[in-house]
């Protein structure tokens, strides 16, 4: 009934989001992003955003997944609380 111990083999891998995320971590902020990062403080939408900027809503949200991973948050609020801890805006 006792079998040999077998090794641990780790099926597991890091999904792509989460490494990303990790990539990001520490990271300044840049322009695109820090003026995103205002017009979202001012409550504007992502759809809002795009049409100030003159670019596509995914470009907006791609900017937003970024500042959330420099910023090392999951959300909006957390990114703005972040941003006015660290003097971002």
């Amino acid at each position: 009934m006792n079998r040999p111990e077998e090794p641990f083999e780790a099926s597991y891998s890091v999904p792509n989001a989460v490494r990303r995320r990790l990539n990001l971590s520490g990271k300044a902020l840049t322009c695109s992003e820090l003026e995103i990062l205002r017009w979202a403080s001012e409550g504007k939408t992502v759809w809002e955003i795009s049409q100030i900027r003159a670019t596509s809503e995914a470009t907006v949200k791609f900017h937003l997944r970024n500042i959330y991973g420099k910023l090392q948050v999951n959300n909006r609020v957390q990114a703005m609380n972040e941003a006015a801890r660290r003097g971002l805006c």
